[in-house]
């Protein structure tokens, strides 16, 4: 098999396919010049991602999920051995069965040893770090930034640590979910797709509430090539937009702000409200329950391939040996 992910941009939900197959699945079964495709985890189940696919004779799907754009057409090629959520399967025309969990659960029989008096960690989501200095902005909240596009061991190492986290990134939640670190989801940029987050989430009965900052980016750090006329233009677009005005496009346009201005102020103190808001984690019994039905799911793939499957075991750490 190859395995696809999305690698245009530094995401340690995406990464991790990397390390996690190769782990679970006898390495001796991908190979890049494979014709068979096989798509684990992220939100990979849309028509344009797909595309790469299209010389493959069989596509395998475990774990992933659907949302973003036009869905690919499913034909005799595709091999699903299980989605994200219920939404997924539907869409896709699956049987609701298949609808386990998203496939990053298998780390859930690893000893992610989280202790509960570490720090309360930030995490947005990878689009954001494009916008604004987030480091600054965490260090102004006295809380600690953890960016996701961090290398998975380093990512998920410092996660395993925190005893709170504040996520706009959907992995974030999940690997935090996984490590039973409670969660509170917030919305920040234009990117974030709320769908995708219930699709996961209704798995494990949560319903989460997604609480939105006002989104703004830092000239000094976004689009710095651009003369000031060309911010100020952003920042009316951006304004008759949230007034009801002008073309609906506006509404993704973020108005400029200075993170070290009131802009990065407001943003610092909703984070700080954050930590105050209620936090998730999902029940110790479906929690189990999940995680065993991807393994069940795992043990039925490498049977019909013939190849060895594992459960994981003992410390985080050894996912990356």
């Amino acid at each position: 098999m190859k395995c696809y992910y999305y690698d245009a941009t530094p995401n340690v939900g995406d990464e991790l396919n990397r390390h996690l197959w190769l782990k679970v699945l006898s390495p001796d079964l991908f190979s890049d010049d494979s014709r068979v495709g096989f798509l684990g985890v992220g939100t990979l189940l849309g028509e344009d991602f797909c595309k790469r696919l299209s010389d493959c004779e069989r596509i395998v799907v475990f774990g992933t999920g659907a949302g973003y754009g036009r869905l690919p057409v499913i034909d005799s090629r595709w091999d699903i051995r299980c989605v994200r959520g219920k939404q997924t399967a539907h869409a896709i025309g699956a049987d609701e069965r298949l609808a386990i969990a998203d496939a990053a659960y298998l780390l859930g029989t690893l000893d992610w040893c989280s202790p509960s008096s570490g720090p309360i960690v930030v995490i947005p989501h990878h689009a954001s770090l494009a916008y604004i200095d987030w480091d600054t902005v965490c260090q102004q909240a006295g809380l600690t930034f953890l960016s996701p596009a961090l290398p998975v061991e380093e990512f998920l190492g410092k996660l395993a640590g925190a005893r709170l986290v504040l996520t706009e990134a959907m992995h974030g939640a999940i690997f935090s979910d996984i490590a039973r670190i409670p969660w509170v989801p917030f919305r920040f940029g234009p990117h974030f797709l709320e769908s995708k987050w219930h699709d996961w989430s209704q798995m494990f009965d949560l319903s989460p509430t997604m609480l939105k900052a006002d989104a703004f980016y830092d000239p000094a750090s976004c689009y710095v090539e651009e003369g000031s006329a060309f911010h100020a233009k952003r920042r009316v677009k951006s304004f008759l937009a949230r007034a009801g005005m002008g073309k609906k496009r506006w509404l993704k346009q973020m108005p400029p702000g200075d993170v070290r201005g009131e802009a990065g102020k407001r943003l610092a103190r909703f984070l700080q409200q954050l930590t105050k808001e209620r936090a998730y984690l999902s029940g110790e019994q479906i929690f189990k329950e999940r995680v065993a039905k991807l393994y069940e799911a795992l043990a039925a793939l490498s049977k019909q391939y013939g190849v060895a499957s594992r459960e994981l075991s003992g410390p985080l750490i050894r996912v990356f040996d």
